[in-house]
Parts: C-alpha cells; sequence; structure tokens
C-alpha cells in the first residue's frame, strides 16, 4: 500500500498553506503538495494522532457519508486510500444493495449500483487522511495556532500570507506564501478581512433551513441478522419534516441521526428519542433500538440556513487566495454533499494549478461557481418547498415538485429510474438525466401495485435471535 504521494518534478511555486483540518482542508493540502516545495497545514484545534471528536467539527459526532465522486479525489491523491480506510474500519454500503431505504410510502428495490456511500465516524475518516498527509515529506503541520489575519502585497492586489498565533493571545507570527487556502468552515472570516482590505463585501445567498437532528451511538445487537447495512427512512416533504438515518460505523457500533426541519425536533431524553423512532413510517428501526446499547449521550446539532458565498461573482479579488469546503458554499448536510463537494473543489483548485500560479485565483473561483451550480441546486429545492423558508423559487417550482414526486414513487418500483436517481444523488450523472424521454414517460404511466406496496425489507431479527434477546 502507498503511503505517500510522488512530488512534481515542476512545482508552481515555493510554498502554500491551507488554514483549517476539514475534511476539505486536508485534501486541500495533499493536493497542493503535489504543485508546492512546501505546504504548511494550520489548526486552531490540537490534533491527536487518533480518531477524536474535537470542538472545531461541532457536527463531528452525528452521520457523516462520503459519496463515491469523493472518494475517487481521495484515492488520486492519496494512492490506496480506500483500502486503508476499510481496514480502519468503514463500511463500504452498495446505496443501493445494502441500503434500505423507505420514500414516499415505499421501499426501493434492492439491486447493486455500484455506487457506494463510505460510512464511518468523521473522526475516523479525518484520521485517515491526516495521517496520510502527514506521511508527505512536504507537509507541515502546525496545530493549536489561528490565523488572524492576511499579510498582503503594499497595493493589497496579492494575499502573501496569514498572520496566526496560539489561540486565547501570545505573540503573533507571520508564515508568507504564494498560495493561502481558507478551509476554515462556514464562520470564515473572509469576507470581513477582505472587506477591511479594501475589497467589496461578498454577495452571499441564505435559505433557512430551521433543521434539527439529534444523533446517538448503539452497540449493533448481537441477533441483529438484517439484510441491510444501512437503513434510512426519508421524510416526505413538506407534510412529513421527520427522518431517520441508522448507518454502521466502525468497531461494530452503528450511528443513529434523527431529524426534523422547523419547530420537529428529537426528544433528547432516553425514553422521548426511542419514542421517537416508533412514530416514524416503518417499525424496523424502532425494532433494532429495543435490543441496542445505547454507548454515549444524545448529540443535539442545530443548522439554521444553507450558506452560499459568491467569491465567482465579486469584480475584484486577490490573487493568492483560494477558499474551499464550507467557507465557499455550506449545504444542509441532511443531504450528504459537503465532504464530497468540498472534496471536488480541492481537485479543482490542483486542476487550476497545472496551468500555474499566475491567475490561479481568478480561474478557480469562476471554477468553483459552476461546479456549485448543481449541489446547491439539489441541496435547496427541498428546503424551499417549505412554504415558510424565504427564497426565490425557481420558475416552474410547482412542475418540478410535481414531476419528483412522481420520479421517487418510480425510483420505488423501476430499476432504471432507481439507478439513474442515484447516480444524480452521488454527483456522478447531471440533473438532467432524470428527464429523458424515456423516464419521463415512464413516470407519466407506472403507478405502484399491490405488491409494491407490500414489499418490505426482512425483520431485523430472526425469530430464535429475538426471543434469545428477550430472554
Amino acid at each position: 500500500m502507498s503511503t505517500s504521494t510522488p512530488l512534481p518534478s515542476t512545482p508552481a511555486g515555493k510554498h502554500a498553506i491551507v488554514y483549517g483540518g476539514s475534511t476539505a482542508g486536508l485534501i486541500a493540502a495533499g493536493v497542493l503538495a503535489r504543485h508546492f516545495e512546501r505546504v504548511t497545514l494550520v489548526e486552531r484545534d490540537r490534533l491527536e494522532d487518533g480518531p477524536q471528536f474535537r470542538k472545531g467539527v461541532p457536527q463531528g459526532s452525528h452521520v457523516h457519508g462520503l459519496l463515491t465522486p469523493g472518494m475517487n479525489v481521495l484515492r488520486d491523491v492519496f494512492p490506496g486510500f480506500r483500502e486503508e480506510l476499510e481496514v480502519a474500519g468503514s463500511s463500504f454500503v452498495d446505496f443501493t444493495r445494502d441500503h434500505a431505504w423507505f420514500m414516499g410510502g415505499l421501499w426501493r428495490p434492492r439491486i447493486p449500483c455500484g455506487l457506494h456511500f463510505y460510512a464511518q465516524s468523521r473522526p475516523l475518516l479525518e484520521w485517515v487522511i491526516r495521517r496520510r498527509l502527514k506521511a508527505l515529506p512536504n507537509v507541515t503541520v502546525r496545530d493549536g495556532r489561528e490565523v488572524t489575519g492576511f499579510q498582503t502585497s503594499a497595493d493589497k492586489a496579492r494575499v502573501t500570507g496569514v498572520h496566526l498565533r496560539i489561540p486565547g493571545g501570545g505573540q503573533e507570527e507571520t508564515l508568507e506564501a504564494e498560495l493561502v487556502v481558507d478551509a476554515s468552515g462556514r464562520g470564515s472570516r473572509t469576507p470581513q478581512w477582505l472587506e477591511a482590505l479594501g475589497y467589496p463585501r461578498v454577495e452571499e445567498t441564505h435559505i433557512q433551513v430551521d433543521l434539527v437532528y439529534a444523533s446517538r451511538l448503539f452497540r449493533r445487537p448481537p441477533g441483529l441478522v438484517a439484510d441491510w447495512k444501512m437503513m434510512t427512512i426519508a421524510p416526505q416533504l413538506p407534510t412529513d419534516p421527520r427522518m431517520a438515518v441508522l448507518a454502521p460505523i466502525e468497531n461494530g457500533q452503528m450511528l443513529l441521526l434523527l431529524g426534523g426541519w422547523h419547530g420537529v425536533q428529537p426528544p433528547l431524553d432516553d425514553a422521548g428519542y426511542i419514542e421517537f423512532t416508533r412514530t416514524l413510517a416503518q417499525p424496523h428501526i424502532h425494532e433494532v433500538l429495543q435490543h441496542a446499547e445505547p454507548l454515549g449521550p444524545i448529540n443535539i446539532f442545530r443548522y439554521s440556513h444553507n450558506q452560499r458565498r459568491h467569491y465567482e461573482r465579486m469584480p475584484r479579488f486577490p490573487e493568492g487566495l483560494a477558499p474551499v469546503g464550507d467557507a465557499f458554499c455550506s449545504f444542509n448536510p441532511i443531504y450528504g454533499q459537503g465532504m464530497t463537494t468540498g472534496a471536488l473543489q480541492a481537485q479543482a483548485l490542483g486542476e487550476c494549478l497545472r496551468q500555474g500560479l499566475s491567475g490561479v485565483s481568478q480561474r478557480y473561483r469562476r471554477q468553483v461557481g459552476e461546479l456549485l451550480a448543481t449541489p446547491w441546486s439539489m441541496a435547496t429545492t427541498g428546503d424551499l418547498r417549505f412554504p415558510q423558508v424565504e427564497g426565490k423559487r425557481p420558475p416552474a417550482f410547482a412542475l418540478t415538485n410535481w414531476y419528483s414526486d412522481r420520479f421517487q414513487t418510480l425510483a420505488c418500483l423501476d430499476e432504471e429510474a432507481l439507478l439513474t436517481f442515484v447516480r444524480v444523488m452521488q454527483m456522478v450523472d447531471q440533473p438532467t438525466a432524470l428527464f429523458s424521454p424515456r423516464l419521463v414517460l415512464k413516470v407519466l404511466t407506472t403507478k405502484p401495485t399491490a405488491a409494491d406496496l407490500e414489499r418490505k425489507p426482512e425483520p431485523p431479527f430472526a425469530p430464535a435471535a429475538a426471543k434469545e434477546q428477550a430472554a
């Protein structure tokens, strides 16, 4: 198994800085290691040598899945990464064969699609990436340091480094670089720092979500004989805004996420949390929890709004600066696109650097603006279905929703429709694939049968196992 990435023979520059040790930041640092003689990763938190939760990732205790395109980027940046993640304990879930998925009143067919949901805890994923990153000879990690501002050229047309210090005070130091990558998350201070330098304030789009989800870790019950690895009870927007995801992670554990929109919130007491699963449209997750041992507290996360910073629209923008991940665009996490989109942004930065360092910031922000259009639309369309959500609805919004609802039903009845939808959801195909003439005809003519309505997963416990558990 490879443990390092070959360095380029003709690097774009001498030194690059990434600040923020998020998944997007770690991948970006790995990409930059191919284009610069030296790369420095700056992270405010202290980084432990192992998969540990950290303050800078408040959603770290919740379900995180990496989609196929995100894994493809990681495999390119860190050869052998997929195998290393599997050895560390990740579960590779075929998104249709291994995934019991209830949506729109029907269970989806259980057929192989070859596209995976890589399920593990967020700390494990970051640790495996970080371990590979630290093995690169030209990468230095400076943890326990916060960036306090940019250093610029005299005319402020170029970012030439960052100022940093120990959090809470202490002597400030300056690191110079030819490229600075902001991977500090949705709370990034780049908009304020650019404004203080005389640049216009970046335009932002916010779409309210008011999402609350609560997650808890469980030990996998020894009698569990389910024919699925992962189960999702999807919300029926906007009429039923409740959802549940039960995902396998490392060490024989399961992570349960319960969520709701606009005032619908999973209870945070033990009995209420379990009761919430009993009231869902299907009983299987509740049945599992009757035999599962909780391994920790119920962790809550509140997400107020989707946030997109339109750096691609700024008439002036300094060279030597590139925001990635949530610093550029932050999606409703329920749709599972965030980490993969961050990986694709890091990949785009590498592609822009292949054309040279000159003009890279301008090329990059234009390219990412185009890259974000599809996942942003996919993530916000569902949220805009709530009448109380403020935001500009796209043309033919009602017709699109009608077609989408009919397509979701078709995806529970027709294998071609299901596989097409999964490829779009996994960001492999564009949404236009959903509107092929063949699929449109199926949407208009296919209806569920009695057999379709009765199809369901096998019970999660065999009768003998259930009796043994009860005893």
